[in-house]
């Protein structure tokens, strides 16, 4: 078989070189022949990549942990060794470093399709296999015979772009004018532009880069998770600025005009040293480093890719469009859809798309039929089984949650301890919720996690309370977490979340668990949506979530009524005690409307200095009269604040938030005069003073 193998690979070369299309190979043998295989594509291939362990001293080798380092690169080969288990982020990430006439080896036991052990993500994979554009080769039958890809579409367009932007599609070029437009036409305008990997969109960022430096004196800042990712736009702004010094590292200088990179944790530092920023895979980047840019810069050009290994894309552009709706509401977007790197319905791209569920969609049904709504849990083999089902469900999770990943989806399949509890209505899914099983340590174990000598995978939950709160015997109950929960945007407010959170506790119930809990981004809607549910909050994380820029809340419900006293209480009084002690440090910056619906948790006492009711009252007169200042009446406004707020007559509007910032965070006048729009320090004090007047005394 082995001799016959060049040609079979020459074939296969040449007619995706023809085509500009990537090809599947399916390597199923023992290690050492799918090596073989592999080391003779490598003689046809010049920049050839394993992936994985085990691999031959002739191949430059990627660890999977290190896979996101390829991110932005090209190769036209590449060997993914799933022998010791599979990635799906692995095959996501490099699939779309392969460039149009490469082809990606998915190296696997032989026989792995007939295991009875193989995984339900391996089984979704072995039924895709059977795609006509998927090739296989295996070691116990005969090579097949070569078939050359047909390309169905002939929506090809020809276009000629003149120098010296030479871009390769139309779309391109729009993408290139419009990128121009932000960096010279009217302020606060800025461009998400998306597209899928290899439709030119980093490169259209580096030719608009170029020729803006050769037409006008710019500084103009790039930044991305990496140099790495951002190595496109530099090597096509290169490529046509012809005198460029290269000479500084990460930096390109021409005719007074820089190019220049800068890492996502510093880019807000620097914001005002440049005239424009370019964000390339915006998506991967801290959601509050981008929010944060909107608040430094005028001029951004934020690109993302939509149906990227990350599986960001998507939810990315929903929630930071609701920024960019609030902050610069004259934003512009733009989408590439005609690919470059490869030809229009690239084989390998289609494939992957399925296998990840990167295209995803959720129901477009708005409103709810007559039909009755039925909550169900879903097994393992009906979500392999129903491709359309799984479809509805991954695609609601990666509407609700931008930092779905290609591996949730793989974890979601194969990880026994997690379960799919849906709402469904005919064939629609209208909402999902993921439950996985945690705790029940032993007692050296649940020691060992508190004191921080042990960190278990997983069980985030249960580890939390112990580790962070002190509180192992929490750890050494059972639970259930929740990992998400969703329901479709247009059925929102029709109690379908409450409903389907029901079930779960029921479920969680019937398994016979402690108590059951969630970890989520704070936020207003949020934490009411479970204290309604009855959830009590025990912990919130003191630093913001780099990817939703939100402090996570941990909430808990308890079934057993053994939690309360060997846990449960300590942790609720112990979340109301630290809230209080750190609400004018950790959490001075909080949303002031977060704050009071934290601040009025069943736990809170409102704060008492011990001074006498007489005296209070007199203290607060003579502020109110403009005898006595804030800074000496402060200790009596927080004693009757805290009380007020804490009481059935606190009314939410502006006015209170602003005294939530001033007086119980302590955040600075200028701060709270910014925030809320007053002309300075003396507006500030009379809606104060009318404050404490009308509700405080």
């Amino acid at each position: 078989m082995l001799s016959l193998l060049p040609t079979f690979i020459s074939q296969l070369h040449t007619d995706s070189l023809a085509a500009n299309c990537r090809r599947l190979v399916i390597v199923e043998g023992d290690l050492r022949w799918a090596t073989q295989i592999s080391q003779l594509f490598s003689e046809h291939y010049s920049a050839m990549l394993w992936a994985g362990e085990d691999a031959p001293e002739s191949m430059l080798q990627c660890l999977f942990k290190t896979a996101k380092k390829w991110l932005g690169q090209e190769t036209d080969c590449i060997a993914i060794n799933a022998h010791h288990g599979i990635d799906a982020n692995v095959i996501g990430a490099l699939s779309g470093t392969i460039k149009g006439g490469g082809v990606m080896l998915l190296l696997l036991p032989l026989g792995w399709k007939s295991d009875a052990n193989i995984s339900p993500f391996m089984k979704r994979l072995s039924l895709l296999c059977s795609d006509p554009d998927v090739i296989t080769l295996s070691q116990d039958t005969s090579i097949p015979v070569f078939k050359p890809w047909i390309h169905q579409s002939h929506n090809s367009i020809e276009f000629t772009s003149s120098a010296p932007r030479f871009c390769l599609t139309q779309q391109q070029e729009h993408a290139v004018d419009a990128i121009i437009k932000v960096a010279v036409g009217h302020r606060k305008r800025p461009l998400v532009l998306s597209a899928d990997r290899g439709r030119g969109k980093s490169s259209a960022l580096g030719i608009a880069a170029a020729e803006l430096m050769l037409t006008r004196k710019m500084k103009i800042a790039v930044t991305s998770p990496s140099f790495a990712c951002a190595s496109t736009v530099f090597s096509h702004a290169q490529q046509r600025l012809v005198d460029a010094d290269t000479t500084h590292p990460h930096r390109l200088l021409c005719q007074g005009s820089e190019l220049h990179f800068i890492a996502q944790d510093v880019i807000c530092d620097v914001a005002d040293k440049y005239d424009f920023i370019l964000v390339d895979e915006a998506a991967a980047i801290p959601g509050d480093t981008l929010i944060a840019l909107l608040n430094r810069h005028n001029r951004l050009v934020f690109a993302t890719t939509i149906h990227g290994y990350e599986g960001t894309g998507r939810g990315f552009e929903i929630k930071f469009k609701q920024a960019l709706n609030r902050k610069m509401p004259q934003w512009k977007a733009l989408h590439i859809e005609q690919p470059i790197r490869w030809q229009v319905d690239d084989p390998l791209e289609l494939w992957v798309f399925n296998a990840l569920l990167l295209n995803a969609e959720y129901s477009t049904i708005e409103t709810l039929p007559d039909a009755k709504i039925s909550y169900e849990l879903v097994t393992k083999s009906e979500l392999v089984a129903n491709k359309n089902l799984l479809s509805q469900i991954v695609g609601l999770l990666i509407h609700a949650h931008y930092q779905t990943s290609p591996n949730d989806v793989q974890q979601l399949l194969d990880d026994a301890t997690q379960h799919v509890l849906i709402a469904r209505t005919e064939q629609h899914v209208i909402g999902c919720c993921l439950l996985i099983k945690e705790g029940e340590f032993d007692d050296d174990l649940a020691q060992a996690v508190m004191l921080g000598h042990r960190r278990i995978k997983g069980h985030l939950l249960a580890q939390s309370i112990a580790a962070h709160l002190g509180l192992k015997a929490a750890a050494k109950q059972s639970c259930y977490r929740i990992l998400r929960i969703a329901v479709l945007p247009a059925l929102h407010r029709q109690r379908i979340g409450q409903q389907l959170l029901s079930c779960a506790e029921k479920y969680a119930l019937s398994c016979d668990v402690d108590y059951i809990g969630t970890s989520f981004g704070a936020s207003d809607e949020l934490v009411n949506f479970w204290h309604n549910a009855g959830f009590t909050p025990i912990r919130l994380g003191i630093n913001k979530d780099a990817a939703s820029g939100l402090h996570s809340l941990l909430c808990v419900k308890v079934f057993h009524p053994n939690c309360y006293d060997s846990w449960f209480n300590d942790a609720a009084l112990l979340f109301s005690a630290s809230f209080s002690a750190q609400r004018v440090e950790q959490f001075q910056q909080l949303a002031p409307d977060l704050f009071l619906r934290l601040y009025r948790n069943k736990k809170s006492l409102s704060i008492d200095y011990q001074l006498p009711d007489p005296f209070i009252q007199s203290q607060l007169k003579g502020f109110c009269l403009g005898a006595l200042g804030y800074d000496y009446v402060v200790a009596s406004i927080e004693t009757k604040l805290s009380s007020y707020l804490l009481s059935d007559d606190c009314t939410r509007n502006e006015e209170l938030f602003f005294v939530i910032a001033k007086v119980m965070q302590r955040q600075a006048w200028t701060d709270v005069i910014s925030t809320f729009k007053f002309t300075g320090r003396k507006q500030a004090e009379n809606i104060l003073r009318q404050f404490v007047s009308e509700n405080l005394i």
